[in-house]
């Protein structure tokens, strides 16, 4: 009775998914401090890592920069693209970073390198696939556009472990986006189910995808 769809992120073997969106804002997140703050910290930490830079959100002012920049587009209800992001990390919009001015905090020399790290990401032929297909989002993942019930595979064993970190976090993110829009229900409304979770919810070490789920345990039940 169900619709059922392979999606092969990074790749055209299967049905491609475009990330482009994968930064909106979502006004009801906000609401929730500790998961907005959980939702961005997961977000830069993977993209930084596609990048190959591993950052402490508290200590790392690369971490630090960007996920000012999306909680004060987010705050604005300004939705961010990663073209945008780029063009945001060259020229901030905001002029202070805490107590410090901008150009004392993050140069902007360095900001400018940080910028071409990502934009090499995205201007790589290889990561075309990743530009262009079905936006993620999680309503035409349940639903087809007839409204009948869908279940959505994702295939990632084609891509690297940094674009597989990547990718959960963005799939998470967006999951978690739409749990927060949700009204109360005493029914199933999804069913999440991931195979070989292990790197992604080690028992140990913190990778960006573990704060997700465990929002998820504790919020989605």
């Amino acid at each position: 009775n169900a619709d059922f769809a392979i999606y092969t992120p990074g790749s055209r073997s299967g049905r491609p998914v475009s990330i482009l969106d994968s930064l909106a804002a979502d006004p009801d997140l906000l609401q929730d401090t500790e998961a907005a703050v959980s939702l961005v910290n997961s977000a830069v930490s993977s993209l930084l890592g596609l990048v190959g830079i591993t950052a402490d959100p508290l200590q790392s002012r690369e971490h630090i920069l960007i996920s000012t920049i999306l909680l004060a587009a987010w705050h604005k209800n300004r939705d961010t693209t990663l073209p945008a992001l780029i063009n945001d990390i060259i020229q901030p919009p905001f002029d202070k970073v805490g107590v410090f001015a901008l150009e004392n905090f993050y140069p902007r020399q360095k900001r400018m390198e940080l910028a071409l790290q990502i934009n090499n990401i995205i201007a790589s032929p290889a990561f075309s696939g990743w530009l262009e297909g079905e936006p993620l989002q999680i309503e035409s993942l349940l639903y087809t556009a007839e409204g009948k019930p869908r279940v959505s595979i994702f295939s990632i064993a084609h891509l690297g472990e940094r674009e597989r970190m990547f990718f959960v976090t963005m799939l998470l993110g967006r999951l978690i986006g739409w749990m927060r829009r949700q009204e109360g229900s005493g029914t199933l409304r999804c069913l999440l189910y991931m195979d070989e979770i292990f790197g992604y919810f080690p028992p140990i070490s913190d990778p960006p995808s573990k704060k997700l789920m465990l929002l998820l345990l504790k919020q989605a039940r």
